[in-house]
């Protein structure tokens, strides 16, 4: 089937209200991509798609030459979504404070709600974008990978942002794919949970620790990344969209206990997907970190390395996503957001 995906627009949301960065202007960017004029009534949602460690908003729309089929946006427009791309504080073209250790989970999730407070406000109105109407009653769903599900997370949990949230591969227990050198800094057994934490974002980020925003060097975690029958081209591809991450993004994500304290704090309904060889041992266990959600929903992807997006198996992932976000929009009673 040709794509009927509609021409995306670019949208820089300034948020420097909600910062504690009182003498410096912070913007979020984001691409905006519509369904085509073409598909009759209002989108079945808005997804706003977040994504994980080392990545930027392309993830979600990759055109790789000679093969086809990788965008997430595409696919999702051509069923009536509209997809929101958003770089989150400090990756990709959204601002960097200057104050980097700032720039914690905390603070990229206050950002992160801003830009959707006024997304919300944009939709309402009908000036999100000039061929769609008003959309004060269409649901936002949040769609994150890896660390961008736990910044989803952490941002429901805080402020209340969307209708639904859908977790695609960040797990709240161990990352056992992230090994600290014990020769290189304090032993585990001895250490406190926050300098196990930073010792593995060290270790994640090698060299690019030291420079604050730093970008992980993509060749060393391939093995976790991609299944064995993701192309080559394909990987090349995606290597060369690497983009520097904040790194006490990293730290927090990878504190024991941290993104578990959110996750039991969401109400709305919450999507959890896992590749089959993703990284925790046993995705099962995750279901229970979101105690007072009474519609947690787990999807095993097989197939698939930690980077759905790139699996041979994507579509059946893109799929249910979509009739999870459908089903999820059909049950509630407006547009306004279930809080946490």
């Amino acid at each position: 089937m040709s794509s009927t995906i509609s021409q995306p627009v670019e949208l820089a949301v300034e948020v420097s209200a909600a910062l504690p960065f009182a003498d410096e202007s912070n913007a979020l960017s984001a691409t905006v991509h519509v369904p085509s004029a073409a598909q009759a009534g209002p989108p079945r949602a808005v997804l706003v798609c977040w994504p994980g460690g080392s990545y930027s908003r392309a993830y979600w729309d990759m055109h790789i030459p000679g093969h086809p089929g990788y965008s997430f946006a595409e696919h999702m427009t051509d069923r009536g979504f509209v997809v929101i791309a958003v770089d989150p504080l400090g990756v990709g073209a959204s601002s960097r404070p200057s104050d980097v250790d700032a720039v914690n989970l905390e603070t990229m999730a206050a950002a992160a709600a801003e830009f959707v407070r006024q997304l919300r406000t944009l939709m309402a109105v009908g000036e999100l974008d000039s061929r769609l109407a008003p959309l004060e009653d269409v649901p936002l769903v949040a769609v994150g990978h890896s660390l961008g599900g736990c910044l989803a997370i952490v941002e429901q949990a805080l402020h209340g942002s969307y209708d639904a949230v859908a977790n695609l591969g960040f797990t709240h227990g161990g990352k056992e794919v992230i090994e600290s050198d014990p020769a290189s800094g304090p032993d585990e057994d001895a250490a406190t949970p926050m300098q196990v934490a930073i010792d593995q974002a060290k270790a994640f980020l090698a060299t690019g620790w030291d420079a604050g925003y730093g970008v992980a060097p993509r060749a060393l975690h391939h093995g976790w990344l991609h299944a064995a029958d993701v192309p080559a081209e394909v990987i090349a591809a995606d290597d060369e969209k690497a983009s520097a991450w904040p790194r006490q993004s990293y730290v927090g994500a990878l504190l024991a206990g941290h993104s578990a304290a959110y996750a039991g704090r969401l109400t709305c309904p919450v999507l959890v997907a896992f590749g089959d060889r993703d990284v925790p041992e046993r995705p099962h266990d995750d279901v229970a970190f979101y105690r007072a959600s009474q519609d947690v929903t787990l999807l095993v992807l097989s197939g698939s390395a930690h980077c759905h997006n790139f699996a041979a198996t994507r579509i059946v992932l893109w799929d249910r996503l979509g009739t999870w976000a459908a089903a999820a929009a059909d049950h509630l009673s407006g547009g306004a957001a279930s809080t946490a």
